[in-house]
């Protein structure tokens, strides 16, 4: 069932219903069941990976804390779980390598084996992600869940539950067990926020897609400015389409009056890579952090053990995100550009009192295009469906020979018309613009929409609507793609 679908609003407004009307005290098992059922509207075999981790997740948390060996339990647990997200997602793919190795080399050993028709249930790095923290949690103190139903519910949590943000249980399970009542305000405030996700999904991303998927399938015949232009909307698509998921999972989320964490916090305006990754998907940067940068010891020990633990961070967040050597190359170049800043920060400071340079609105310009630069070109290798076609890329793009394309109407012959490139640019300034006033904290723009007489209110809650009818990428023969971060 996709987020953006008739299917999916029926089925919100179902639970809402439901949820609200039913006076029963224990409510949350209503979301319980309606979970359960929107996990198997994908496809019923997934239940069965579900149900794994949540059963051997549940007992080992109660084991945690009763047994003398708790860390025999949480390694054998995570081990189990791990385990299983590794043969669906990333298998096949170390195996087949692993076995061109052995080829390479002539060394006679046993191959691995390859699994056809490998099932890679929706959701299941999400979930497994929740689920080894909640352990880790318990393991270091919190007191674990003793009914398995509530359990359940916090791992199962439909709006979040193929796509996040990953929540940590102390904080959701206040909120999924407490009744409430319905409230108007919060209701229109949640509407509108998956509006905006709508308009940044099938707006901006699924018709800026088009230029993308242009780019990355006719690499070998074009070069210069227009691939750089499509590194660049690369970067926007991907942002607009996880972002504006986000938007419609938190908002749906919060219609049951259930706030799920922010996962973007204007992440390209960021001025180094550091803070790009302390505002992009903000959960999984989080969850990195606290459960493997710092058990790994952190800035603690060293610059260099420091250095080792972000390298082994991102190799271990390259992997989580997809098989395949691109992913751990766009893993291992971010924290390459973190250890780099760290080296260079002293000298950096260093210049900039000999240049008489501040940091005033010039500088920080150049340093956000600095790192929106940075950020693209990785982005590179995460989109390129083989390290040959990335390195392709690269090569063909900085053959910068073609930038009267911007002037000569041959922009328009790569997939988009000249009315919708028009209408799709405005949006992304409108976006950016929020992102902007909300990265200086000067800008609540579902609160000032709401604070407006309700005339007002009320057109521009229309504009946006028409905004996605007229100009969304849907229809005979178009159709939304799938949420991007989805695949990972």
């Amino acid at each position: 069932m996709n987020y953006i679908s008739i299917e999916f609003f029926f089925f919100v407004m179902l639970s809402l219903l439901i949820y609200y009307i039913i006076p029963i005290k224990n409510r949350w098992i209503i979301l319980l069941v309606f979970s359960f059922s929107f996990y198997l509207s994908f496809d019923k075999i997934y239940i069965l990976f579900l149900l794994t981790t949540i059963l051997t997740t549940f007992f080992c948390g109660v084991l945690l804390e009763k047994s003398k060996h708790k860390k025999l339990v949480l390694i054998l647990c995570i081990v189990i779980n791990a385990f299983i997200w590794f043969l669906t997602k990333n298998y096949n793919w170390y195996a087949l390598t692993f076995n061109r190795l052995l080829n390479v080399l002539n060394i006679d050993l046993f191959s691995m084996p390859v699994i056809n028709n490998i099932i890679v249930p929706i959701g299941i790095s999400y979930f497994v992600l929740q689920s080894i923290g909640y352990l880790i949690d318990v393991y270091h103190g919190y007191k674990a869940e003793h009914n398995v139903f509530k359990y359940s519910l916090f791992l199962t949590w439909f709006p979040a539950i193929v796509q996040g943000p990953i929540s940590r249980y102390e904080q959701l399970s206040k909120q999924l067990f407490n009744n409430k009542k319905f409230d108007y305000d919060n209701f229109s405030h949640n509407m509108l926020l998956i509006i905006f996700g709508v308009i940044k999904k099938m707006v901006i991303a699924d018709n800026i897609a088009v230029i993308v998927n242009y780019c990355y399938q006719n690499v070998d015949s074009l070069e210069g400015f227009i691939l750089y232009l499509g590194a660049i909307a690369y970067s926007i698509q991907l942002y607009m389409d996880f972002a504006g998921c986000v938007d419609i999972c938190r908002g749906v989320s919060g219609l049951f009056r259930i706030k799920l964490i922010q996962n973007f916090k204007s992440p390209y305006f960021s001025k180094s890579i550091k803070e790009f990754w302390s505002r992009w998907h903000i959960s999984l940067s989080t969850w990195l952090k606290d459960y493997i940068y710092i058990p790994l010891g952190g800035n603690r020990k060293g610059k260099y053990r420091k250095y080792l633990n972000i390298l082994i961070v991102f190799i271990v967040s390259g992997i989580w995100h997809g098989a395949g050597i691109c992913f751990i190359i766009w893993g291992l170049l971010h924290a390459l550009f973190q250890i780099i800043g760290d080296i260079t920060l002293s000298m950096r400071i260093s210049l900039k009192k000999v240049l008489h340079i501040t940091d005033n609105y010039s500088s920080n310009i150049y340093s956000t295009i600095i790192t929106f630069n940075l950020v693209t070109f990785a982005w590179i290798f995460f989109r390129a469906p083989s390290l040959e076609i990335a390195l392709l890329y690269f090569k063909n793009m900085f053959e910068l020979t073609n930038l009267y394309i911007l002037f000569d109407g041959s922009l328009f012959s790569y997939g988009l018309n000249q009315n919708t490139l028009l209408i799709v640019l405005l949006n992304i300034l409108l976006v950016f613009y929020v992102d902007y006033k909300h990265y200086r904290n000067t800008f609540g723009m579902r609160n000032n929409i709401q604070s407006l007489h309700i005339l007002l209110r009320w057109s521009i809650y229309f504009l946006l609507i028409y905004d996605i009818l007229l100009f969304g990428a849907y229809g005979v023969g178009i159709s939304s793609t799938a949420f991007l971060y989805g695949g990972f």
